[in-house]
């Protein structure tokens, strides 16, 4: 098994490499900028804004129940229970 690098070895190694000085190759500096512009965010969260909300455990409980039988997940349960909702109260059933 090989050994771990210490901290004091990774922050050495990493300060001599910035005595290097400045990056002048093109391709490094447009392969960092790209490496920077990468987003962790999957495709389908982007746009979009997580709504929560804290209940008692039984609620958690009974959903995953009602999900397992109507073979639904949460967040379909829950968009589907928005819309019911948006409708009651005359606006577009948009929750997806």
């Amino acid at each position: 098994m090989q050994k771990k690098t210490s901290l004091a070895s990774a922050l050495r190694q990493s300060s001599e490499s910035q005595k290097e000085g400045p990056v002048t190759d093109k391709t490094a500096i447009q392969q960092t900028e790209k490496a920077v512009t990468v987003s962790s965010t999957p495709s389908n969260r982007i746009g979009k804004k997580s709504i929560t909300g804290w209940f008692e455990a039984d609620v958690l409980k009974q959903l995953k129940m009602i999900g397992l039988d109507k073979d639904m997940s949460i967040q379909q349960m829950v968009g589907e229970a928005l819309n019911d909702f948006f409708a009651k109260n005359g606006k577009p059933q948009i929750a997806r």
